[in-house]
């Protein structure tokens, strides 16, 4: 197996948010899947309509005990064996758990992918401004970074860089006309 596979990712701030949303997610929906268990496991009677009651045995196999048409309400749950109804919730509550945590799974990755992609999209400002001031230097520094958008944090931090950049434009100014007066000061004296 290669060395680069062993390495971890780059620990990005993408990353990062990616992880915190699919760990919240994972969170909220275990939450979510302990409650529904919790309240599944210990609800009231269980009604018995009048069917067939499908068993599993130790084995695999199936087997099929009818369940006669009951002669009043009351007497419908009399008719099953006590077992057989413990046996058949036991199989529904595992049954459920099991399906609810393949989901949870399945949620929470695509949770992670949904993540990665937000996070990147809200991300995105950032990688202009950090894009935008690799490129400025002493020769260039009238350009700005002029971002567009809501006024949020990322606004507000590319602002402050521009005035950061016009301050240092001006400094720079400044020390050209000093050098400028100097030099010509020193050539006539």
């Amino acid at each position: 197996m290669p060395r680069s596979w062993l390495r971890l990712p780059r620990r990005t701030a993408r990353l990062r948010l990616s992880l915190l949303y699919a760990g919240m997610f994972l969170l909220s929906g275990t939450a979510v899947l302990v409650v529904v268990y919790v309240f599944q496991a210990h609800s009231g009677t269980i009604a018995v309509a009048h069917a067939s009651l499908v068993t599993r045995g130790a084995h695999g196999s199936v087997s099929v005990v009818p369940v006669p048409p009951p002669a009043s309400s009351a007497g419908a749950a009399s008719n099953i064996p006590q077992s057989l109804v413990v046996e058949q919730r036991s199989a529904d509550l595992n049954r459920l758990l099991g399906v609810s945590w393949l989901a949870l799974a399945v949620t929470t990755l695509a949770s992670a992918l949904f993540g990665w992609l937000a996070a990147g999209r809200v991300l995105r400002p950032l990688r202009t401004i950090t894009s935008t001031a690799r490129t400025i230097s002493a020769g260039n520094l009238h350009e700005r970074l002029a971002l567009a958008g809501p006024n949020d944090e990322f606004k507000q931090l590319g602002d402050t860089l521009d005035d950061l950049l016009g301050r240092l434009e001006a400094s720079f100014e400044a020390q050209r006309r000093f050098v400028a007066n100097a030099s010509h000061e020193l050539r006539t004296p």
